[in-house]
């Protein structure tokens, strides 16, 4: 019994199946352990453990909130001075406008109180899986290829080193495309139950990704069943409990469990149109048409050939071309094509983000499609030393982006930091502080960050309405008052002393 799961699960695509050995586990949890060494050193030294979007912001918000047991915070009588983007006041509840099944997993590293460990350890993760997916499909030799790809994109290390949901739902993607190939091969009821699982797990992340990137191998999986009645019962009771909870999130948040709280944001809603974007006084017509979808889809496909490892776009494409009569490879390119085509309705090409953060999920598809066609050029048509040779190339390129990207976001992110640097140096406590101009080139909207409740926070950022601050500093009576502002002949800071 013992050895026939071993099969059901790690067996290769050849006639007489093969099992990876101690060597090869050995040497993946090496490199896996390396990998998330690498993303949490970049988190912290690079990225310098520092929300480097609203997104991120946003999400640890919700885990904070999640670690507490609580589903939103009560909104402030002065809310408007408090919120940031991506952070939602609805009637009285204060919550992240995104789902709920990332902040879910980071607030148990907030509970255990390294939020930062969270995302390196998926990625470790994702590794396992993009291993044994390339250890079915093909074999030993496409699988540690899929892997290497993988691991020297700075794509992959730089997003498992942030705070973004797109390693976590990088996990559950390729978590629920193995055990549909499992199920596939065996038609046991525990594999489709398991799938469907990790495929609701995968939509409580990041619903329209899961939809793009699973629909093509559930439809393989189904039009290749013999049993698809017993498919569909495990696919829906795996799928079941998550779904049942996202459902009462979205109605414990907006009052109807149809309506995301996302929606509640009309520039998150899909499709071309005009859309209107209100904050305080401030109100902007918003257009986005045909021509800004193109423009984002050129953008983020010249993006991705820059941050994921050398020529991994071009060899995916023509490996997936090589093998397009194999039904999974097919599926595969499938999904990692439905998702810059899928993300042309998203009115935005990702804002602060490593890389094409949307395009994030299709990396594992990449690496698994590119493998078959690199082990063919490299093992059929070079010899050992032109085989080392192409391989240092390879890793010497990925070492020179790295040190490109590095560089770039070391600097924004130090010069984004500007305002809570002056607040530290300042040694201010018991402080509000109105930001009334941006740090770098992060805007008010993304440097408002505070806890669930603000009184509980040492110093409290908020935005700076003129001679509406004293509305605010009424319910801190206590506390004494800066504002973070920018000279306008000089362009440099400054962080003052207010009387109110």
């Amino acid at each position: 019994m013992r050895r026939s799961i071993l099969n059901a699960l790690f067996s290769d695509a050849r006639p007489a199946p093969h099992l990876p050995t101690f060597r090869d586990w050995s040497a993946l949890f090496a490199l896996s352990i390396l990998a998330a060494a690498s993303a949490f050193l970049i988190g912290r030294f690079v990225l310098q453990d520092f929300p480097n979007s609203a997104d991120e912001h946003a999400y640890l918000f919700q885990a904070q909130l999640f670690a507490g047991g609580r589903l939103s915070a009560p909104a402030h009588p002065k809310q408007e001075f408090l919120s940031p983007f991506f952070i939602l006041t609805h009637g009285d509840k204060v919550f992240s406008l995104f789902p709920p099944g990332w902040p879910l997993l980071l607030s148990l590293g907030e509970r255990a109180g390294c939020p930062a460990l969270v995302n390196p350890l998926l990625s470790a993760g994702a590794l396992f899986l993009i291993f044994a997916l390339g250890w079915k499909l093909w074999g030993r030799r496409e699988a540690w290829t899929a892997v290497l790809l993988t691991a020297i994109s700075p794509f992959f290390l730089f997003n498992g080193a942030s705070y973004f949901s797109h390693p976590s739902c990088l996990f559950s993607v390729l978590l629920a495309v193995y055990l549909l190939i499992v199920w596939e091969r065996t038609e046991w009821f525990v594999w489709a139950l398991l799938a469907g699982l990790a495929a609701s797990w995968a939509f409580t992340i990041r619903e329209f990704t899961a939809v793009l990137t699973l629909t093509a191998p559930l439809i393989l999986t189904f039009a290749a069943s013999k049993k698809r009645v017993r498919l569909l019962a495990g696919l829906l009771i795996g799928a079941l409990p998550l779904l049942i909870f996202y459902l009462y999130y979205n109605q414990s948040l907006t009052g109807d469990w149809r309506m995301p709280a996302r929606f509640l944001q009309s520039s998150e809603r899909l499709g071309f149109g005009d859309r209107e974007i209100q904050l305080f006084d401030y109100r902007e017509i918003q257009h986005y048409g045909p021509v800004d979808a193109m423009s984002n889809l050129l953008r983020n496909l010249g993006k991705l050939v820059l941050w994921t490892a050398p020529g991994l776009p071009l060899f995916a494409l023509l490996g997936a071309w090589r093998s397009r009569k194999q039904p999974w490879i097919l599926a595969l390119a499938c999904s990692a094509a439905l998702l810059p085509v899928g993300y042309i309705l998203y009115p935005s090409d990702g804002g602060n983000q490593y890389g094409p953060r949307f395009y994030y999920e299709s990396l594992g598809f990449l690496s698994l499609l590119a493998a078959p066609f690199i082990r063919d050029a490299l093992h059929r048509r070079l010899a050992p030393n032109q085989r080392r040779a192409a391989l240092a190339a390879l890793l010497l390129a990925a070492a020179a982006l790295f040190a490109m990207h590095g560089r770039f976001f070391h600097r924004q992110i130090y010069e984004r930091r500007t305002l809570y640097r002056l607040v530290e140096r300042r040694g201010l406590h018991n402080a509000v502080v109105f930001v009334s101009a941006p740090s770098g080139d992060m805007t008010q909207g993304d440097l408002i960050r505070n806890p669930a409740d603000p009184r509980q926070a040492d110093v409290v950022y908020a935005w700076h309405l003129a001679e509406r601050n004293r509305e605010l500093a009424q319910f801190f009576p206590d506390r004494s008052f800066f504002l973070f502002g920018r000279d306008p002949r000089t362009g440099a800071v400054f962080l003052q002393r207010l009387t109110l």
